[in-house]
């Protein structure tokens, strides 16, 4: 039995080895998007020579279907509009505080997965992605109790920040810098505004953090739009950023 399990162990390792071997990834090339026979996409990520992953680029990262849907977003949305079809308004609407961490899970890999696509300019994945995680904070702020919805809520003021970026890349990259611009202000009023409900509820790191980082980074790349047209950093530089913090939050994720 024994030298069935390592014969059985050696033919899952080679067949590993052939696959790598056939994605053909390396430093230069450590992202391959293939497409499967349902038509969805998979993203096939090695941001170091030992680590290998995958990220289905629509629904759920992981590519299950909880309850027969593309992801517990859209299953609990859906639950969502019915109760206000049934109502007339979301007002009582509640999850129970195991539902809300299994969104505030699959947010988080949603996080992880626009990471990876901002790294290689999909940003109308990206937009989709941000919309999507503002969607479920928005929902636990006016639904879940204060105390569960800050563990989400929290990090709005990153979310809106790469919203912005992603809206005003695509239009970027249909040349209309105006609507770029006009993006990026509507993105530095929301996190100002979101400020402000730090300040009010004494949340003041969160503030400061927002503050400091993502409404600066916003207020920074309005000024790059002004004064150097659509001239932007360097794009392997900030793949290789993007990459790294990837594989800090894969290796999290295994641990």
């Amino acid at each position: 039995m024994a030298n069935d399990s390592i014969q059985r162990n050696t033919r899952w390792v080679q067949t590993f080895d052939r696959i790598l071997e056939m994605l053909n990834l390396d430093a230069d090339r450590p992202v391959s998007i293939l497409q499967i026979e349902d038509g969805r996409e998979v993203v096939v990520v090695q941001p170091n020579a030992f680590t290998v992953s995958r990220i289905y680029a629509t629904g759920r990262p992981d590519g299950m279907r909880p309850h027969g849907v593309d992801s517990y977003y859209d299953y609990f949305f859906a639950k969502l509009r019915t109760y206000e079809e049934q109502h007339g308004t979301r007002e009582g609407f509640a999850l129970e505080s195991d539902e809300w961490e299994i969104l505030f899970e699959e947010s988080f890999h949603r996080y992880t997965r626009y990471l990876l696509f901002a790294g290689i300019k999909r940003w109308q994945d990206v937009q989709r992605d941000t919309a999507a995680n503002i969607d479920v904070t928005n929902l636990a702020r006016e639904c879940a109790p204060a105390e569960i919805a800050w563990q989400s809520y929290q990090y709005k003021g990153y979310m809106l920040m790469m919203h912005s970026i992603a809206t005003a890349e695509l239009s970027l990259q249909e040349n209309d810098n105006d609507a770029a611009l006009r993006h990026i202000d509507a993105g530095i009023q929301q996190i100002g505004e979101f400020c402000g409900e730090c300040l009010r509820e004494e949340h003041g790191e969160a503030e400061n953090i927002t503050r400091e980082r993502y409404l600066s980074n916003l207020i920074e790349f309005r000024s790059d739009l002004e004064t150097l047209d659509t001239e932007t950093a360097d794009p392997e530089s900030d793949e290789e950023d993007i990459l790294a913090e990837l594989e800090r939050l894969l290796n999290e994720d295994e641990a």
